[in-house]
């Protein structure tokens, strides 16, 4: 094999052995080792260097997560029963970032802190290599990484055990536990010892479970008492409802409307809002939030209007439900296929916000425009704009500008009417407003202002982000959050179809409908951004082809992954991919992967290509 590539040696005793050559350094591992070739492969691919580099740090960690709060006992135990020996025991988030980190002594502690093992730093194999916890994420199991096994030269010295931290109910992994100490002092024993902590923290999360589950359905009881109208009652993985709303609303609807309710229910403790579900059902729900201590956990939702408008199907024009609080007969849906066709491109809780900024750009108003980063904040109000002011320059106003250089802009404007666009704002210092103030006020003056938005990019620390909101909304009085992509999984065929026709330019590539149904799942923590870098590293390796579930990143495709196992996931991609490359030419592929042309076949009936 040549430069970085993987092989299969088929050796004289009949076993097939993977061989990897990084930067210089040439593995010929078999058994549970393949497991560690498939790693490397991968921290190559993400650019990793063996030589290494600083570790980085992210920062702006949740160090007081509900991860954080039950794994903390457990890292407490876990070093108390570890105290002879050398040992640094940390929990990362579900992106590999450190949160935690307790040591058996200080002379440990010193070393791994010469590694970075610390709160805020990404231990991602695709920053790293491959350790104990980004392997973890990237493979879904439990991992025992001993010295020279490790990518990064930094950490050959060490042994990191890492077993992922699932949430009892759905399985996805919600953070990775470590424990790292000197190859002299590793023992089979830790990689037992770090799976029976983490199904000990697992099974913690479980009775939080249990008892939001209990709060969600003592809440529904209580609203259930109060009211006839049909009702619902959702948080995480849990969906409680009437058989009234069961009969009126199908499982699609019903997710519709419980997204929309979750995003209400972030915004406010109570709200009435309507909703289209199609063209031709209406329904205008009363939501309320459910907490626990500090935490939102749910939202209860009830139906109190419903309008269905079938003239175009049934020559009905209007036909209203709900008599005195309640909807005294269940109106039958169209049925799926025929609220597909009607259904818009837009699911409610989007078409709510646009709603919203053009309304507030129609009054010329100042709008603080918050939600999570990749959203499209941004993009909202610039579409806002430049419908309603289509002639109107938009001036961007960046942390830490200069004040006459925004006022020279502003003078200099042909157009006439400018709109100010203050972005990054979380990034402003409190005295920094002043500056802000004195430019609406100078282009109110000198620049025909037609409106201003400040861009909020919601942070983990509420207590700065209040105080900064405070501060920003004595100049923009009006406030419009955007809702996260996990609350609007219906628009995702819409943003699929739009992002790849930008991306391929003649929107030649497409997803099949068992991906679409993978993206549902996936909770998209980086939004819409990360769908976009999704979907652009998809039409990168398989251009003018078909996106499918074997082509996503194995964090979207984890239950496909999980299920057959991560080498032979691999494994098969690699063969396709060698396949592909020569033109269905096997003797070529056997080649290029270095196996003998009798492996490549009884592989490729095992892997049924």
């Amino acid at each position: 094999m040549e430069g970085a590539m993987m092989g299969i040696v088929d050796d004289t005793d009949g076993g097939d052995r993977k061989r990897v050559n990084v930067g210089g350094r040439d593995a010929r591992v078999g058994g549970t080792d393949e497991f560690v070739a498939a790693s490397w492969l991968r921290s190559q691919a993400a650019g990793v260097s063996p030589e290494g580099g600083d570790i980085r740090y992210i920062g702006d960690v949740d160090v007081a997560s509900r991860l954080v709060h039950y794994a903390q006992p457990v890292l407490e135990k876990l070093i108390e029963y570890t105290e002879d020996v050398p040992l640094s025991v940390a929990v990362s988030d579900n992106k590999g970032r450190v949160l935690s980190r307790l040591d058996t002594n200080s002379a440990i502690g010193a070393l791994v802190d010469t590694i970075s093992l610390s709160p805020g730093f990404s231990y991602a194999e695709s920053e790293v290599g491959t350790n104990g916890v980004g392997t973890v994420l990237e493979s879904g199991r439990s991992v025992h990484i001993v010295g020279a096994a490790h990518f990064h030269e930094r950490f050959q010295k060490y042994s990191c055990s890492g077993a992922p931290i699932r949430d009892p109910l759905s399985g996805h992994i919600e953070g990775v536990l470590d424990l790292t100490c000197l190859v002299e002092h590793s023992t089979p024993l830790l990689h037992s010892f770090v799976r029976s902590a983490a199904s000990t923290i697992e099974t913690a999360l479980l009775h939080d479970r249990e008892l939001n589950q209990r709060i969600l359905f003592t809440a529904f009881s209580k609203m259930e008492a109060k009211t006839r109208a049909p009702m619902l009652v959702a948080g995480k993985n849990v969906l409680i409802s009437t058989s009234k709303a069961q009969k009126i609303f199908d499982a699609d609807e019903q997710r519709t409307i419980v997204q929309h309710a979750l995003y209400l229910a972030e915004r406010a403790p109570r709200a009435t809002e309507e909703i289209e579900l199609s063209p031709q059902r209406v329904v205008k729900i009363r939501t309320t939030r459910i907490s626990s201590g500090r935490s939102v956990i749910g939202v209860g939702v009830a139906i109190i209007d419903l309008t269905r408008i079938d003239a175009a199907v049934h020559g009905v024009a209007f036909e209203k439900a709900n008599q005195e609080n309640e909807i005294n007969r269940p109106l039958a849906s169209s049925g799926r296929n025929y609220r597909s066709e009607v259904r818009n491109e837009f699911s409610s809780v989007w078409k709510s916000v646009t709603s919203l900024s053009r309304e507030a750009v129609e009054r010329k108003e100042n709008v603080l425009v918050t939600g999570e980063s990749g959203v499209g904040k941004e993009e909202l109000i610039r579409e806002a704009v430049g419908e309603i002011y289509p002639n109107a320059t938009i001036v961007k106003i960046e942390p830490g500008f200069d004040v006459n250089e925004i006022k020279a802009e502003i003078y200099s404007n042909d157009s006439g009417s400018v709109y100010l666009l203050l972005r990054h704002s979380e990034r402003l210092k409190t005295e920094d407003v002043i500056s802000v103030e004195t430019v609406l006020s100078y282009a109110s003056s000198h620049g025909n202002l037609v409106g201003s938005a400040a861009i909020v990019t919601e942070m983990e620390s509420s207590e700065s982000e209040d105080g900064l909101h405070r501060s920003l909304r004595s100049l923009f009085g009006r406030s419009i959050q955007v809702p996260p992509l996990r609350h609007r999984t219906n628009d995702l065929p819409y943003l699929v179809r739009k992002i790849l026709n930008e991306i391929s330019g003649n929107g030649a590539s497409e997803v099949s409908s068992e991906a679409l149904e993978r993206f549902s799942m996936y909770p998209w923590p980086g939004n819409i951004t990360e769908l976009r870098q999704v979907l652009s590293k998809c039409i990168s390796n398989k251009p003018m082809r078909e996106i499918r579930v074997g082509d996503l990143p194995a964090s979207i495709c984890l239950p496909l992954i999980h299920s057959s196992g991560i080498l032979e996931y691999v494994e098969r991609e690699a063969i396709v991919k060698s396949l592909e490359e020569n033109d269905g030419n096997r003797v070529r592929a056997a080649k290029s992967l270095g196996i003998a042309r009798s492996s490549l076949y009884r592989k490729m009936k095992m892997y049924k290509i």
